[in-house]
């Protein structure tokens, strides 16, 4: 079943199901979070899932629209029961993820990590062509380089596909991931997180209330969020296909205006030289008289 703009409705069994209503103690909680706290039992806080179904189907909107204007949704989450969702949502995306460790300056300082992303794409062209006949490079060279490819691999692997501007940043554990929030806000670039009942979602500009120690929550949530990325991928492939269409109407109109303008232009030349040709004398050749022979002396 489907809502408004093709956006599917969340059964709340599901939620249910996937651990997504499990908060922390109530000694733990943070009082911002008070207004998506249903209740407690055991001493354990129960989120409201209707409000974490409701802000599901309302980021997913959001980052449909953020990709369908050609903006890019960078994925952040290094703890463990989210590193694996974040990988597999990433890839499925072609979007930038982070998954081992953030870098400080990632967003601010993208200078930089370009150059390590540059670096990590030379080392793997090096140890593709190292498998030749004819490369330059020993062996032993080959092992180090690999080494350091694997190295910056761990790090920046994801970052392969991080292009300007950022649109949005979904973060995983708001806790964990403190500085990369710090970044986005400096950059003014959305943040998108799952957000715990011991966590503050002060600058947060789409809170998803959730358990963020479950992996079957996590991989959940990033999977829903994930069908808006690819509806905003359609959405971008078909505006591509839209404005290429127009762009060959344009010139095919822009041709066609250029042989007319030629035409007029050889028509109005052909009858100057009508008109020029129509003023001249006639010259009869028939009647020429014969030249004069003057006698010999």
């Amino acid at each position: 079943m489907k809502g408004l703009k093709g956006i599917s409705m969340i059964d709340f069994k599901q939620l249910i199901d996937a651990g997504l209503h499990f908060g922390h103690q109530k000694s733990r909680w943070c009082p911002k979070m008070e207004p998506y706290i249903w209740g407690h039992r055991g001493g354990i806080h129960l989120i409201d899932i209707s409000k974490t179904a409701h802000a599901m189907q309302k980021t997913a909107s959001f980052l449909e629209a953020v990709v369908a204007r050609g903006e890019t949704v960078l994925w952040v989450g290094t703890k463990k029961p989210a590193k694996e969702a974040i990988v597999q949502v990433g890839l499925a995306t072609n979007m930038p993820y982070v998954d081992y460790r953030w870098v400080g300056g990632t967003i601010t300082n993208y200078a930089q990590v370009k150059k390590a992303v540059t670096k990590l794409l030379h080392y793997d062209d090096v140890v593709a062509k190292s498998k030749e006949e004819n490369s330059v490079y020993t062996k032993k060279e080959v092992v180090r380089i690999q080494k350091l490819a694997d190295r910056l691999r761990r790090t920046f692997g994801g970052l392969k596909a991080l292009s300007m501007p950022i649109g949005a940043v979904v973060v995983v554990d708001v806790r964990k991931e403190q500085t990369v929030i710090l970044e986005a806000l400096a950059a003014h670039i959305p943040v998108v997180a799952l957000v715990d009942t011991n966590s503050d979602p002060s600058g947060i500009s789409y809170v998803i209330p959730g358990n963020d120690d479950s992996a079957k929550g996590i991989s959940f949530v990033l999977e829903f969020l994930k069908e808006g990325v690819l509806r905003g991928l359609s959405k971008r492939g078909e505006a591509a296909i839209k404005k290429a269409r127009e762009l060959e109407e344009q010139k095919a109109g822009k041709l066609a205006s250029h042989k007319a303008v030629d035409l007029s232009v050889l028509d109005a030349d052909e009858e100057e030289d009508s008109k020029s040709n129509s003023k001249k004398p006639k010259v009869n050749f028939n009647n020429k008289k014969s030249p004069v022979r003057k006698p010999r002396a």
